[in-house]
């Protein structure tokens, strides 16, 4: 039998963006103006990061609200949508609305991705400096990374997953046919997959990240102690830690390799990252977040950003969720010191003086007390509007559940954890089990707030949760039910 999903392409306006692409109900795009010039190009491309940090995917719903509430990092009021997506109850109203807004938001991004990728190479000659790899590489990284993120949601649980079976669409062209965008099978969806980030891989050869300091990259302008070093000839080559670059290709193919199971290739990627130096004196080209950063509220660590995006409504969205008692997300403070075994590592450089959780009176005057997540919050007035997506402790994590299990000292040492912990890791004898027991509580401690801990126990099909209290998980609800009321194909 089959299942026709429509998807309703809505016109786009973006005052941040004022040439962004207007796409009409038929899929209709003034393509004549839009790229008559390179400028048009940056500016359909920086269009898709807009879209992507909006609170609709990563400046809220896909870090702070969907994959956070479904592994109960927050308190939720019973009969609400956090207590629905904590029961992976997707028949509920609330949670079929929030997942439908997730999943267009994916692929209305990934259609702008594609008319760029559609007139780039006539267009080949209106570019300079590099852009046109640049560009085309990104916009191609890109529509992997979606289409993978997608597919991690609304796929199968790894352990079940088969060649044969069916995948969420790769949707590679703009098009009003709605036959010619299907579902198709896992194997060829990893064939496309795989072959856009071979592609980017190669078209971010020269990504300006290999060439120059990320210290350089995020601040224009001559820097004191690096005026002799290399620096862009082109503005736009800037900010490349918040860009799908050269790294953020092999980090991508860490994550897939991972996902499905192969070891080796997972380990080799993950390990490319975490060895990446840079050519001038041969230091790290990216560093762990250490306890200077902790102190200065930078718990997103932005020295580890591999792939990130700025949230340029940081403010409204941050404000309610984490400064606001009434509104905010928050998690039982006794309950946090167990996830973060205080007493075992008291001088952990997220949690140890208030930093990523601040227990505090509601207000003045008041007995009840209420925690504060901190990781988005640099004081009652500012919030981080820098949003992680691919963070370096993420690959060393993958490193180390592969095998590559001597560089978790590495990362004990820069969160200023207990020495007792590296034969837990690292001992010849360690089994696979207790070294995933570690990991478990490591993802939630690192990655509380970004999402990432719900694709943990996806990937390994728990059929339960240990924290914050004991919960039994149908294995078969990690997999998101396509959207009801939405399509441009059609599901076999």
């Amino acid at each position: 039998m089959k299942k026709r999903y429509f998807i309703a392409i809505i016109p786009i306006v973006l005052a941040a963006c004022t040439d962004w692409l207007d796409i009409q109900p038929a899929l209709e795009i003034r393509k004549n103006t839009m790229f008559e010039n390179e400028d048009g190009f940056k500016n359909v491309l920086t269009g898709a990061y807009i879209q992507m940090a909006a609170p609709t995917l990563y400046g809220k719903n896909m870090t702070m609200t969907l994959p956070e509430f479904m592994t109960h990092h927050w308190i939720a009021a019973t009969n609400t949508l956090g207590d629905h997506l904590g029961r992976l109850d997707h028949e509920q109203t609330a949670c079929k609305d929030l997942e439908a807004d997730i999943w267009l938001a994916y692929y209305q991004t990934i259609v702008n991705l594609n008319t760029l990728l559609g007139e780039i190479d006539d267009k080949r000659d209106l570019f300079t400096n590099g852009n046109y790899e640049l560009i085309k590489g990104e916009a191609i990284g890109l529509r992997a990374f979606l289409h993978f993120e997608i597919a991690r949601l609304w796929g199968d649980v790894p352990a079940e997953i088969k060649p044969e079976s069916p995948a969420v669409p790769y949707v590679k062209t703009v098009t009003k046919d709605p036959n010619a965008l299907r579902s198709i099978s896992h194997g060829e969806f990893a064939r496309l997959l795989l072959a856009d980030l071979d592609t980017a891989e190669l078209l971010l050869a020269n990504d300006p990240i290999t060439t120059c300091f990320n210290s350089i990259l995020n601040m224009p302008g001559v820097v004191e102690g690096y005026e002799d070093y290399n620096r862009p000839a082109d503005a736009y080559h800037y900010y490349r830690q918040s860009r799908f670059n050269y790294y953020a290709v092999k980090a991508t193919k860490a994550r897939y390799y991972h996902w499905i199971g192969d070891r080796a290739a997972a380990a080799r990627f993950a390990g490319e990252v975490i060895d990446a130096v840079n050519i001038e004196d041969g230091s790290p080209k990216f560093r762990l977040g250490e306890e200077s950063a902790a102190m200065l509220g930078r718990l997103t660590f932005p020295s580890e950003h591999i792939l990130a995006v700025h949230n340029s409504r940081a403010s409204e969205v941050v404000t309610p969720l984490f400064i606001q008692s009434a509104t905010a997300y928050t998690q039982d403070s006794t309950l946090l010191k167990t996830a973060y075994e205080s007493r075992e590592h008291p001088n952990d450089i997220r949690f140890r003086n208030n930093r990523l959780w601040q227990t505090r009176a509601v207000q003045t005057g008041v007995a009840a007390t209420f925690s504060y997540f901190r990781k988005y919050v640099v004081n009652d007035r500012d919030v981080i509007d820098v949003i992680p997506l691919i963070r370096l402790s993420e690959m060393y994590f993958i490193a180390i559940e592969n095998g590559e299990h001597d560089r978790f000292p590495a990362y004990r040492i820069a969160r200023n954890l207990d020495n007792s912990l590296d034969a837990t890791i690292t001992d010849a004898g360690v089994t696979e089990e207790i070294i995933l027991e570690r990991l478990e509580k490591e993802y939630r401690k690192e990655f509380y707030g970004e999402g990432q801990m719900f694709f943990f126990y996806k990937r390994h099909g728990r059929d339960r949760f240990t924290w914050p209290s004991t919960y039994t998980i149908n294995v078969a609800n990690y997999k998101l039910p396509l959207p009801e009321t939405q399509s441009t194909f059609e599901i076999l």
